[in-house]
């Protein structure tokens, strides 16, 4: 075996030049040679802890210039990637964070609405008509509580925390659903059914889970109280039990409900959820909606795990409270007036029956109704008919009722004075092919006696004896023909039409006792305030807070005063109204009695129309009552049906107001006391 060649000692070795020469030290700069050295030693070290030099000659070492490349390549991308993480949560954070913070808020957060107390409608004294009662629906979601259920459970067999599996144990036993039914009072069969735990499920597997939570109808809704009293709903909600949640609301609540039924109307569900879905119909609470509904306000509220709401974080929108209606109404002699109609309209076993009372200073309406009526607070009981406000919204032809009217164009036009006598005889008249007729021959009357016999013959001859419009005109500035300042939903104007001329006179005359126009009730009662406010016309208020318009003046007030004077005969003896009379008091007032239009043409002769509007005390006018009933079936003439409602109403109204007497007090032979022997 060869060996290898060694150096001999002592004998000089052959010595390699370096590559790169030795640097040598720059004695003449010693500052720049110490800096250069530096960096060459904070370069050393920098290649020396990244492993630069080492990856370098590594990549040298594995495929030469080309792996370096690949290399710089990788760390490019790398680069790119991580300037695009940073540019993209730069613009979600900066940019978008509104966004976000938005989508956070709706995890945890939700917006609740809180409903407005609807304003109540009040009397003139302040007692409550229409009110509110607050109640509540309790709803259960089974779809949630199964939800919960299986997520406790799933702690309970996959958690390595004992505290945590006592937890979820501890609030599923909270769960019971023999809990909910028996404070719910609600079957529990049910609640398991709708539910529908399966106890054999693997919770582990989300699939299988999503499959096994119910689905369907009632699913997240499930009623477990309606329309429940605060009372009621109070021990449940105490429970903070799963899936339960309350639902509250006002419920409009109406006392005296049928005699002010058509008065303030009612409340019917609505499309628009503004104001909870709920929207007054009819009426008063349809007139001043705006007003009475005010605006449900928002709060922003914190939910937990459960979705229930825990705490009100912020308010967004704050409610508007509605504002109380007053109304002129006084409910004393509103129940007085619907009882009195409703026993004449079964009495008479007519089609309706109707009534208004005014104050006459001051144009107030204390009650306004017609029989039959409705229970508000049921509207099962609603029909077209029933919910009519008749008063306001029913046109007839009014008959003699018109007649002190025509006796005030007269007066007006200084053709007549109250001393005028008018030749009836023989009690009937022949006028453009029609005979006028009077229930006797009166012979020649005056004007007082016109009224209190209620002659056709005179009135018409007073009309055609006037200018063409004479009459129309005089009913036009009474209020007739035209809507009442009550603007009450679709209430009806009435016609008063001018006669076409000289020639018709046929129109001239039947327009002069209540044939040939229409008018509604709550117009004559207007009209006959007037006469007993001395000429002086106040326009209807309904609604106390409103301001009273301003009188106007429509016939001379001497002229007015005389026409309430010849009313009071209507009730003495010899009048078409004995029944109206009121013991203590003078009272003025006019019957009415037509016949009711055939839709086909011409009159029934069978079918009538009574009325009567009176005044009281006559010498020092309060309060006007208006009464009409339609189409009565046992009496039909005004002073023996519609008059005794009037007696029964004025009466009860001078009484609860405390208006003096008048009149001597009459009292009856069998009421004295029986005679005392000594």
């Amino acid at each position: 075996m060869m060996k290898k060649p060694t150096q001999k000692q002592g004998a000089s070795a052959k010595v390699t030049p370096p590559l790169r020469k030795k640097a040598t030290q720059n004695k003449a700069n010693p500052a720049k040679h110490h800096q250069a050295g530096t960096t060459r030693k904070v370069s050393a070290w920098l290649t020396d802890k990244l492993g630069i030099g080492k990856r370098r000659h590594q990549a040298t070492m594995l495929g030469g210039m080309h792996d370096v490349g690949r290399y710089r390549v990788v760390w490019a991308i790398m680069a790119v990637c991580f300037l695009t993480l940073f540019a993209r949560a730069f613009y979600l954070q900066v940019f978008h964070s509104d966004f976000l913070i938005e989508q956070g808020e709706t995890l945890i957060t939700s917006k609740r609405n809180v409903p407005a107390y609807r304003g109540m409608i009040t009397d003139t004294t302040g007692a409550p008509l229409a009110a509110n009662a607050p109640l509540s629906t309790v709803v259960f979601s089974p779809y949630d509580y199964a939800v919960e259920y299986y997520r406790l459970d799933k702690i309970i067999k996959t958690s390595s925390s004992q505290r945590q599996r006592d937890k979820a144990i501890q609030e599923l036993k909270d769960m019971d659903l023999v809990k909910l039914s028996s404070t719910a009072n609600f079957p529990l069969d049910k609640l398991q059914k709708a539910v529908a735990i399966d106890n054999t499920l693997d919770v582990s597997d989300e699939k299988a889970v999503a499959a096994a939570l119910p689905k369907g109808a009632g699913s997240k809704r499930m009623i477990l109280l309606s329309k429940a009293s605060p009372e009621l709903v109070e021990p449940l909600m105490q429970l903070d039990f799963v899936g339960v949640s309350e639902e509250k609301f006002f419920q409009r609540y109406y006392l005296q409900a049928e005699p002010n039924a058509q008065i303030l109307g009612y409340m019917a569900q609505s499309n628009d959820e503004k104001n909870g879905g709920y929207v007054g119909r009819a009426g008063i609470e349809a007139k001043y909606e705006q007003q009475l509904a005010g605006e449900r306000g928002q709060v922003l509220v914190l939910k937990d795990a459960r979705q229930s709401a825990i705490k009100e974080l912020k308010e967004i929108k704050p409610k508007v409270e509605g504002q109380d209606i007053q109304l002129t109404i006084d409910s004393r002699l509103q129940y007085v007036l619907y009882k009195e109609l409703e026993q004449v309209g079964r009495l008479q076993s007519a089609r309706s029956s109707s009534g208004i009372v005014v104050d006459v200073l001051t144009g107030d309406v204390l009650a306004l109704g017609s029989w039959p009526s409705f229970n508000s607070n049921n509207l099962a009981e609603r029909t077209g008919a029933n919910e009519r406000n008749r008063p306001v919204l029913d046109t007839f032809e009014p008959g003699s009722i018109m007649k002190p009217f025509t006796v005030a164009a007269a007066l007006e036009s200084g053709k007549y004075s109250v001393n005028s006598l008018i030749n009836t005889a023989p009690g009937s008249m022949y006028v453009g092919g029609y005979t006028i007729r009077d229930s006797g021959n009166y012979g020649s009357i005056t004007l007082a006696k016109l009224i209190q016999k209620s002659s056709n013959v005179a009135s018409a001859k007073i009309a055609l004896n006037l200018g063409v419009n004479d009459i129309a005109d005089i009913q036009r500035r009474f209020g007739f023909g035209q809507k009442t300042a009550l603007n009450f939903p679709a209430e009806a104007s009435g016609s008063v039409k001018n006669p076409s001329g000289e020639k018709d006179t046929t129109r001239r005359a039947t327009l002069s006792y209540g044939y040939g126009q229409s008018v509604t009730l709550a117009q004559v009662a207007q009209a006959y305030a007037a006469l007993g406010n001395h000429g002086q016309m106040n326009p209807l208020r309904l609604v106390k807070d409103e301001k009273s318009a301003e009188p106007t003046k429509v016939i001379e007030a001497r002229h007015a005063d005389a026409i309430v004077k010849m009313m009071e005969l209507v009730t003495e003896q010899g009048g078409t109204a004995r029944a109206a009379a009121i013991n203590g008091y003078r009272v003025a007032g006019k019957t009415g009695t037509s016949r009711r239009a055939n839709p086909e043409g011409g009159y029934y002769t069978d079918q009538y129309r009574t009325t009567f509007a009176g005044i009281a005390p006559a010498s020092n006018p309060r309060f006007v009552v208006a009464i009409l009933v339609e189409d009565p079936r046992r009496q039909f003439y005004g002073g023996v049906v519609a008059a005794p409602v009037f007696h029964n109403v004025m009466k009860e109204a001078l009484r609860l107001y405390n208006v003096p007497f008048d009149k001597p007090l009459q009292v009856d032979a069998k009421d004295m006391p029986a005679p005392q022997s000594p």
